[in-house]
């Protein structure tokens, strides 16, 4: 009876340790659903703050190339416009410096030709003095032979008034070709000089030329500057929630299977003819037990 007591005690612990196995089993389950379901709410969290932070930062980044671009381009007009303002003075700096070089040349020239013309004068006045010379002591040098015609004629006659007549006019003649030779070096020097005058005007003139400004011309207009081309914008991709690892899940019904075939093989021992008594209580025993289990109700 005792035995038979004993064996029955040990199929409802054995059933009893299947049952509780199989709710372990199910508790385990349940918090490994739940905590599944946390991940993915956490992870559906995520993905929202990461696509917030991504579309503000590119919507960022656009402002700050407008922004920057915008700058950009305002200094580049700044700059061109200074540029301009700057051609514009060098223009007109350059146009009032050519005027000035242009009315020094022309007054260089006037002054050039003056000279010349002061100096021509002056040789001119020069010559016309030598010919007055000339004619002056021509005038005399006739003088001289009519009045050494007039005392031969009035001394003797014959070969001695024929011989003291050619003396005279010998030494006349004489006399009037040395002022011509005298007029015609004085001529030839004077043409000379008249030469050297037109010569020298030549070269002042040269240098005038030589040292006359370019005529400025208008330069090409500075570029104004233009806006870059709009950039292409990629804005980022939507970044999805990540998938939670599936929750391990253990077999409820295992234990309790296990636990059936242990109290099965455990009972297989029995002696089940002890007694009404002893049957009585082996079979409250494992209806105790089995009513534990929440998988029967």
């Amino acid at each position: 009876m005792a035995a038979t007591l004993i064996a029955g005690i040990g199929v409802a612990s054995g059933l009893g340790q299947g049952i509780f196995g199989g709710i372990s089993a199910s508790k385990a389950n349940a918090d490994a659903a739940a905590y599944q379901k946390k991940m993915e709410r956490r992870m559906k969290k995520q993905a929202k703050i990461t696509n917030e932070y991504n579309k503000q930062q590119f919507e960022a980044q656009k402002e700050n190339y407008y922004k920057q671009a915008q700058y950009n381009f305002d200094t580049a007009i700044k700059s061109w416009e200074y540029q301009t303002a700057v051609r514009a003075l060098e223009e007109k700096v350059d146009a009032q410096k050519y005027m000035m070089n242009l009315e020094n040349s022309q007054k260089q020239l006037t002054f050039n030709e003056i000279s010349a013309q002061q100096a021509q004068n002056s040789e001119q006045l020069a010559i016309n003095d030598a010919l007055s010379e000339y004619r002056f002591q021509g005038q005399d040098q006739l003088i001289n032979q009519l009045q050494a015609e007039g005392q031969a004629q009035l001394g003797q006659a014959g070969k001695t008034f024929g011989k003291r007549l050619g003396s005279e006019q010998a030494k006349i003649g004489q006399a009037l070709a040395v002022m011509s030779a005298s007029l015609t070096g004085e001529i030839q020097a004077s043409n000379l000089r008249m030469f050297d005058i037109s010569l020298g005007k030549y070269a002042a003139d040269a240098r005038v030329e030589a040292a006359r400004m370019l005529r400025p011309e208008k330069l090409p207009d500075i570029p104004a500057p233009t806006m870059p081309p709009e950039p292409v914008w990629v804005a980022p991709a939507k970044v999805l929630p990540g998938m939670a690892a599936p929750a391990a899940t253990q077999s409820v019904w295992a234990p309790i299977i296990g636990g059936i075939a242990g109290a099965a093989t455990t009972a297989a021992t029995i002696n089940w003819n002890p007694g009404a008594t002893a049957q009585k209580e082996l079979f409250a025993s494992v209806n105790s037990n089995l009513a534990a289990n929440p998988f029967t109700n």
